[in-house]
């Protein structure tokens, strides 16, 4: 389990990386939008992957569900915590370059187990 959540990590960092590099041309507004949206995928993904590689030692099946709950609430929190601060802030974001990289890196871990095969 542990080398299938390192596989799904580094598969998102290298598509948000890919994204980036392919929105690089365009402008600085567009090319901020896409990393926040990256990085609103990335930052929780990362915190919800590390928090259950601890877990992944506990054989009790209720104890384990209930720390990927907590960490999957986490999870939601920094999301939204994210999208919040960026929205805020007085800056002219490009919201179908901010969307489109969170969803990049949300499909990405949900497509994760058709290319990772364990």
């Amino acid at each position: 389990m542990k080398n299938q959540i390192k596989k799904i990590l580094i598969l998102q960092y290298v598509l948000g990386f890919l994204y980036l590099m392919g929105v690089g041309i365009g402008a600085k507004e567009v090319v901020l939008s896409a990393f926040v949206g990256c990085m609103a995928g990335l930052v929780p993904g990362t915190y919800f992957s590390m928090r259950m590689l601890r877990a992944t030692k506990n054989n009790n099946a209720v104890q384990w569900l209930g720390y990927a709950y907590r960490s999957e609430i986490g999870k939601w929190l920094i999301t939204g915590s994210i999208f919040m601060l960026a929205f805020s802030a007085d800056y002219p974001w490009d919201p179908v370059f901010l969307f489109a990289g969170f969803g990049v890196i949300v499909l990405s871990g949900w497509l994760a187990p058709l290319v990772i095969k364990e």
